[in-house]
């Protein structure tokens, strides 16, 4: 039976060149089909274009000879959108995932729409829930004191780091390598010094339409501000600084946040997001945004808002979906936001750095009794890059899910074929509370280490693939002709060596090649970028055997 679905907590209204802002809103139109035509043969074909990468992530959902696509890949049927427009209804959004879009109309044009034969039901577009200035202050009650040496210098971001034991697992060469992660948030700037290093496989700003993810003309000042802080927790590398949970990562960034005062946030965009980073196989998606706006606690029930549905259907298709809670913790509404709802989402929620619950974490249950959030890191003095320039601390539940995302792509970089319900029961099942889950801490703080070797233990890759040394050092132009790396290779393996200066600027790979197996391999260098020699100095390195990665520095001398 069609439905029409208007909340009364009040209206959002919106301006178009069809009306004035008080008349326009954002609605959701549910087809009832994906319109006539053979849907097989179409199948058929999207199955066929589907990429390697892609197609590996989806089989690892599916049974064995199934086919990897369904009717959800399937476009919205352009004759429904025609007859929108026809009307002269404004297309914000597509979803295939839900058979719908997103239209600016009236209250009054959306009850008359519901109508329509291939209309299912209407639903007004779930509103975000604006991300407050979290006050608390940045009380670190462990102190740095006396720590385990470590291969890399984590600077003031070992805290959060160590806390969850992301050292350890780094120190055997896992770091992210060959995992894509989707961050959704407000922009990103990339010029950052502890972005010199980062892969971005693709960018989309579903703000403004374009490829563009920094700060454009009409954006606030810091709209950038918040990706910028959160992608550094995940992905970033400026070793003395801040290391990244996940730096060898390769991303996919989506601007889904405008966050100018006069302007809602809005589901569609994460949505739209959501498919656009799922068709470029993404493995993980990382959101620190949460929407609550129009929405009784009764929809937390993991099948009601649209946003939480396309949550738990990216699962579906093989991506692990992070989330945060909310910092809703201190407030009168004190529960999750979604898509924090989702049955399959893994919900993250803050704590301090001596493991105490944050006031502003937000908590459950879902409205269906599920435990929430699934569990916690640290998001109470969060080590982060500034949009511009140099560092600092925040916090927010928003730092707390970069860290849990980055463990999941550890997980996935030393267990590749394991599913998002695998990589979730390695997170809560190895965290501090696994078997007395609550609704303050779900399964409680994470265990990186624990969790990458739950399903499997990772034997030390250094036994085997590694660095033995760098050689002459210090290395000078006019006393020798070449720089060796001396490898030990236990097979024949691709390996990489990118090179930095001591000021963070990545010159790239200046080795990338296959090496065969073998003990106290040299690897000759000439110690030039683009055929120029480099200033006298000391550079650093991160050299990649396989999945392994290893760091070190030599010092030339003119």
């Amino acid at each position: 039976m069609k439905k029409f679905l208007l909340c009364l907590l009040g209206l959002w209204l919106l301006t178009s060149s069809h009306a004035t802002a008080v008349d326009k809103e954002k609605y959701w139109l549910f087809f009832t089909d994906k319109g006539p035509g053979l849907h097989k043969a179409a199948l058929q074909r999207l199955e066929e274009q589907l990429d390697e990468r892609l197609k590996w992530r989806r089989s690892k959902v599916v049974y064995p000879g199934d086919p990897l696509v369904d009717e959800t890949d399937l476009p919205v049927y352009a004759g429904y959108i025609e007859n929108l427009t026809a009307r002269g209804l404004q297309i914000a959004v597509v979803s295939k995932w839900l058979n719908a879009v997103s239209v600016y109309t009236t209250p009054e044009q959306a009850e008359d729409l519901v109508a329509l034969p291939f209309v299912k039901n209407v639903q007004k577009v779930l509103l975000g829930k604006k991300k407050p200035i979290i006050n608390e202050p940045d009380f670190l009650t462990k102190p740095l004191g006396e720590t385990t040496p470590h291969v890399l210098d984590y600077g003031p971001s070992l805290i959060q780091n160590e806390q969850i034991r992301i050292p350890d697992i780094h120190g055997v060469g896992i770091t992210g390598h060959n995992v894509r992660i989707a961050v959704f948030d407000t922009g990103f700037n990339l010029e950052h010094s502890a972005f010199a290093h980062i892969d971005i496989v693709a960018a989309y700003d579903f703000i403004n339409n374009d490829e563009d993810v920094d700060n454009e003309d009409g954006d606030q000042f810091d709209q950038n501000r918040h990706g910028t802080q959160v992608l550094s927790v995940i992905g970033g590398y400026a070793p003395g600084e801040l290391i990244g949970a996940a730096f060898d990562a390769s991303f996919l960034l989506a601007k889904t946040e405008d966050i100018r005062s006069e302007t809602q946030v809005e589901e569609d965009n994460w949505i739209a997001a959501a498919e656009w980073a799922e068709v470029h196989a993404a493995d993980i998606i990382t959101s620190s945004l949460g929407y609550l706006d129009w929405y009784d606690y009764e929809d937390l029930d993991g099948k009601t808002a649209p946003i939480t549905i396309a949550a738990d259907m990216a699962v579906q298709k093989g991506i692990v979906v992070i989330t945060s809670a909310g910092n809703e913790g201190d407030k009168s509404w004190y529960y999750i936001t979604a898509p924090a709802d989702g049955i399959d989402v893994i919900a993250v929620g803050a704590v301090n750095s001596a493991g105490l619950l944050a006031g502003f974490s937000s908590r459950g249950p879902t409205y269906d009794g599920r435990v929430k959030p699934e569990v916690v890191a640290m998001g109470v003095g969060c080590y982060h890059a500034y949009p511009y320039t140099g560092f600092g601390r925040g916090n927010g539940t928003s730092f707390s899910c970069p860290l849990v995302a980055g463990t999941a792509a550890l997980i996935l970089s030393a267990h590749p074929h394991l599913t998002p319900l695998e990589v979730r029961k390695a997170l809560t099942g190895t965290a501090a509370q696994a078997t007395r889950p609550d609704n303050n801490y779900g399964h409680g703080l994470i265990n990186a280490l624990d969790a990458v070797n739950y399903h499997g233990v990772v034997t030390d890759p250094a036994e085997f693939n590694r660095l033995v040394s760098v050689y002459p050092n210090p290395f000078s132009y006019h006393a020798h002709n070449e720089l060796y790396f001396l490898l030990d290779l236990q097979e024949y393996s691709p390996v990489k060596i990118e090179l930095y200066n001591i000021l963070g600027h990545h010159y790239g790979a200046v080795i990338n090649t296959d090496i065969a197996g073998s003990k106290e391999h040299p690897v000759p260098w000439s110690a030039t970028v683009s055929d120029k020699t480099l200033p006298s100095g000391v550079y650093f390195f991160r050299i990649h055997i396989g999945s392994y990665m290893q760091t070190g520095k030599f010092t030339i001398l003119n």
